[in-house]
Formats: structure tokens, sequence, C-alpha cells
């Protein structure tokens, strides 16, 4: 009698990013706590020092802009909010390497983070992929979500240029530099004109 196989789970680290700009810092300083001088995170202490130091801008910038009369710009507040937004994300990349190296202990690992856990089965749902294409310079892409999708790529996932969106889970990249090593990167983009955050990079090497 055959049995059949278990699909394999993989536990995915998720960012539940507040609405509110007050309940964000505090979120944001959670995660900074969690992760200073932890022995799971080493290799993230100049990310985690750099987002301490843009937690304290974004803080002062909301102060000014809810003092009376304000004394800063909401436009300057935004920057600072994306600036922090980004720097999680890049530390959500790290848990996810760290927790993806240690299968067993994956979900403390997120947890010990002060990031979330999701639990994903490759069986179940599609996950966000780059492969090369048929042609020399392009790269195929799919999103984890369906319907229509925002893209971005990048050389060092700090400066992102944007991609035409698409109207599917898939787009093709082209006009890329064979032998350059690629990061993109995708939102989806909801029917009540709302969308996501943007997802985890995925790497390539394109051919």
């Amino acid at each position: 009698m055959s049995t059949k196989p278990k699909s394999t789970a993989r536990v995915l680290v998720a960012l539940n990013f507040p609405k509110a700009i007050a309940a964000f810092i505090v979120y944001a300083k959670t995660i900074y706590k969690a992760m200073y001088n932890n022995s799971n995170f080493t290799g993230s202490a100049t990310r985690v020092a750099t987002l301490n130091t843009d937690i304290t801008a974004l803080d002062t910038d909301e102060t000014n802009c809810n003092s009376v009369p304000p004394t800063g710009t909401v436009a300057t507040r935004n920057a600072a909010l994306e600036t922090v937004k980004a720097d999680i994300r890049f530390l959500r990349n790290d848990v996810q390497s760290v927790a993806d190296a240690n299968p067993a202990k994956a979900e403390a690992i997120i947890i010990s983070a002060g990031m979330a856990v999701k639990k994903s089965t490759t069986h179940r749902k599609q996950q966000n992929t780059a492969k090369d294409g048929t042609e020399e310079g392009t790269v195929i892409l799919t999103a984890e979500g369906p319907g229509p999708h925002e893209w971005r790529q990048s050389t060092d996932e700090k400066i992102w240029a944007l991609l035409p969106s698409s109207r599917t889970s898939k787009t093709t990249v082209d006009q890329l530099t064979p032998g350059t090593v690629y990061f993109f990167q995708n939102r989806q983009m909801l029917t009540n004109g709302e969308k996501t955050e943007w997802g985890q990079s995925v790497k390539i090497r394109v051919k």
C-alpha cells in the first residue's frame, strides 16, 4: 500500500504594518527591541542599528506634524515612514533566511524577531519566483497572489525602478544585462483601489 507524500511546509515571515502612524512606530520599536543583540541575527546588527536611527527620525517628524502649530510637514513624515518600512522589509528578508536555514526552529526564530508567522505549503500556494526567459536578458516573474500586480527591480535592494504593471500574476522583463544579479518585488493591486505591501525579494543572475 503506497502512501501519499506529505507536502513540505515552509514557515514564512509576515509583516502586519499598522495603518495608524503611532501604532506603526510602536510596532517598529518592538521589532528593534526584539532584534537588538539577538543571537539569531548577529549578521543583521548594522541594519538593526539603522532601523533604530530611522525610527527616532520618524518619531520626531510625527511629533513635529502634530505640534500646534506644526513644525514639520506631512511629506517629510511620510518619507521617514517609508524609510522605516524599507528597513523592516530588509530585516524581514534576513529573518526569513535564518528561519529557512533552521526549519525545525523557524517559527521560534521569527517570533524572536518580533515578527509574525504564516505557514504556507508549496502544494497550496504559488510562491514569488523569477526564472530566465527563452531569450537572453529576459526574466519571467510570477507573483504569490492572483490578479493585477505592480512590479519593481533593483540590483542592490536599495534603489528600485518601477516596471510596467500586469493584469495577471505573471510578467516578463526584458533588456536586462546578462550576468548581472537582479532583485524583483511585486505587490497586489486590490479591487478597492488599495495595494498590498511590497513582497519579499526574489533574486536571480540573468543569463
